[in-house]
């Protein structure tokens, strides 16, 4: 029997899954950090949000250093560099969170070296022949390893505290580096001084790829920021809640495959246009319970959506050009919107209450239907993205 052509591409996968898995340890962190902050180290909700959202704000300054650090060196001395300067971050972090001056800045470090990371494989992803399995495979191992995460940072957070909590991150991200360092990058996508980028290009259609999909993860992260705290509120232990979202993660990994199923298949467009609208409306429905079985029903939609979604537009975005280019700097971008989600979430909280946090996600998933339309490939000539039915 023939194997499915993205497995031609196994160490891409390993890589791929372990620099997309840092990221969601940080997203496993954010939402039970988010409410141990405000308890142990008496930060209010807006600290709270911006400690746990500065690894995603150093996501998104990592794009600002893709383009050198390509031409200047392979993957695998970025992992040795970055891998290490992530260890120590979460370390300091383990050891000095009560101190913002320390933490803040620890943790903007460990953000910027996972957004290169993941910058890097995004850029070899995106110039294979399946990308978008690729990215729906990585992206699926990513939220699986994720579900086991949440469960051990709960753990971790519950015996030992935040202490706990970074110094179980530190491990993590020592298994996840370690990981990478087994990957040989083709001689064709190493760095060389005769192999230089070409020039980028702007226009309406990338901008508006790019808005659109941090604009996504910003409002759908936003209810997953407090989704914990909505629990909380309708009576659920820290236990019960974390072992059905883990659970519910664990699951909805398999969202993502099938995400890029239907990107490769379908095309972006429709797809994402449907998960817009289950995930606005999940979240809402979620955030407004007033029963815990309605909020873990409604929970199913709005994970599910998320999940869905995330790498078929990464696919949209390395449709963009023929180099990864765009794939490479819109990927920490992305996730960046996990850094404006938990800002915004506490600052709506601070300001109005957790209730509105459902209002202006579907705010946002309106916004992102209308960005679909300048999202489109050029008078529609893009046949991998919009196949042609005979």
């Amino acid at each position: 029997m023939k194997l499915p052509r993205i497995f031609q591409h196994t160490g891409l996968l390993v890589a791929g899954a372990a620099a997309y898995s840092m990221s969601t340890l940080f997203s496993a962190m954010k939402p039970i950090l988010l409410t141990r902050f405000v308890e142990q180290a008496e930060f209010t909700q807006s600290q709270a949000g911006l400690a746990v959202a500065m690894p995603f704000v150093g996501i998104a300054f990592a794009s600002l250093l893709l383009r050198y650090v390509f031409g200047h060196l392979t993957l695998r001395k970025l992992v040795w560099i970055f891998g290490a300067i992530l260890i120590a971050a979460e370390l300091l972090s383990a050891f000095y969170f009560q101190y913002r001056s320390w933490l803040l800045p620890a943790q903007l470090a460990g953000g910027i070296s996972v957004g290169v990371l993941m910058g890097a494989t995004s850029r070899i992803i995106a110039t294979t022949s399946v990308p978008d399995e690729i990215f729906g495979f990585v992206d699926m191992m990513a939220v699986f390893l994720m579900s086991f995460m949440i469960a051990g940072i709960g753990l971790s957070v519950g015996l030992y505290g935040l202490q706990g909590g970074y110094l179980f991150a530190a491990a993590i991200a020592t298994l996840f580096t370690a990981f990478m360092t087994r990957y040989q990058e083709p001689s064709s996508k190493k760095a060389t001084k005769e192999n230089r980028l070409a020039p980028l290009k702007l226009g309406v259609r990338p901008i508006a790829v790019v808005l659109m999909g941090v604009l996504f993860v910003t409002s759908s992260g936003m209810g997953f920021a407090y989704m914990f705290t909505v629990a909380l509120n309708l009576g659920m232990q820290y236990a019960s809640a974390g072992s059905f979202i883990g659970i519910l993660v664990l699951v909805s990994a398999l969202a993502c495959q099938l995400g890029g199923w239907c990107s490769g298949r379908f095309g972006p467009l429709r797809p994402l246009a449907g998960a817009f609208v289950t995930c606005g409306l999940g979240w809402y429905v979620a955030i407004n319970a007033n029963s815990q079985l309605l909020f873990m029903v409604a929970l199913v939609p709005a994970i599910f959506s998320l999940q869905f979604n995330f790498p078929i537009l990464l696919a949209l975005c390395g449709s963009l050009d023929s180099d990864g280019q765009w794939a490479a700097i819109a990927t920490p971008l992305l996730v960046s919107g996990f850094a404006w989600a938990a800002i915004s979430a506490g600052a709506i909280v601070d300001h109005w209450n957790v209730a509105t946090l459902g209002t202006a996600t579907v705010i946002g998933m309106t916004i992102c239907l209308a960005l679909l339309f300048p999202s489109r490939a050029p008078a529609f000539t893009d046949t991998r993205l919009f196949p042609v039915r005979k």
